[in-house]
């Protein structure tokens, strides 16, 4: 049995590949994730991370178009879908990959918020870049840039965020 279902947790780390497969044009998305296991060391007192995992996911369909359009390199996620290993060798090196057929992606709560919007079917379009959250537009909070926007203090960038949070949302 090669195939088995499975949840990994973990950050996007490549940017999402769009585009469409087969001859009827299906949207297909890919991207990786990067799951690290972290560990408490009891001797030492601190936390301490174990060796990297990388699974390749593939989205179809409506997911792959929701997947483009909301998922950035860094995002936390978690992916839900069918497990397949392969192995093979390349230059008496042998290989393993580890991909994941989607049924299910979304932001991992643990680490920030996110805002449900309904999908709406993209009729043919390509998904735009991930639109950035109010937060992300912050550079520095002590600062100077809120996306373009002068601010003079803390009390400023939280104003122009909830200002740029409510244009987000009326859009």
């Amino acid at each position: 049995m090669n195939e088995v279902q499975v949840t990994v947790v973990g950050t996007v780390c490549s940017e999402v590949r769009y585009g469409t497969a087969g001859e009827n044009g299906v949207p297909v998305a890919r991207f990786q994730i990067r799951s690290m296991p972290r560990r408490y060391d009891r001797r030492s007192g601190a936390w301490t991370d174990g060796d990297p995992s990388y699974y390749s996911v593939t989205c179809w369909r409506r997911l792959a178009e929701h997947a483009a359009s909301s998922l950035g390199v860094g995002d936390p996620v978690l992916a839900t879908g069918r497990l397949k290993i392969s192995r093979w060798k390349r230059s008496e090196e042998s290989m393993v990959s580890a991909e994941i057929d989607a049924q299910s992606v979304g932001h991992d709560l643990r680490w920030g918020t996110s805002v449900y919007r309904k999908g709406v079917p993209l009729a043919g379009r390509v998904p735009g870049p991930r639109r950035r959250s109010a937060e992300e537009l912050v550079r520095d909070a002590s600062g100077v840039t809120v996306d373009g926007l002068e601010a003079e203090s803390t009390a400023d960038v939280n104003a122009d965020t909830d200002a740029l949070a409510e244009t987000a949302m009326a859009a």
